[in-house]
């Protein structure tokens, strides 16, 4: 989808939203079973920064990558499961797998 001079996939209209509802989520307090909001936030801005700034990166590993990025943010801080989406991310870069 075009707007203006920039095209939008699917893929990052989802994440764009997801991002939006997660900061109403979190500036108006609902709450959210198990997981901790700015975390979820925090990889989700992550995710569309990533995914927004290399276009050609395949969908299923980076869709794999973000489903085991948000589930171990249920039992590590956010430190640490940042520190694995990149070097995951970098690691899938090298090894050309994404």
């Amino acid at each position: 989808m075009y707007i203006g001079p920039f095209y939008f996939d699917t893929k990052e209209i989802f994440l764009i939203l997801a991002a939006l509802l997660l900061a109403v989520a979190y500036f108006l307090g609902w709450p959210l079973w198990w997981f901790d909001k700015r975390a979820l936030l925090t990889l989700v801005v992550l995710m569309l920064f990533t995914k927004g700034l290399l276009p050609s990166i395949h969908n299923e590993a980076f869709f794999i990558l973000a489903v085991i990025t948000i589930f171990i943010s249920l039992y590590l801080p956010i430190f640490q499961v940042v520190l694995f989406y990149f070097i995951s991310f970098l690691m899938f870069r090298f090894l050309k797998v994404i």
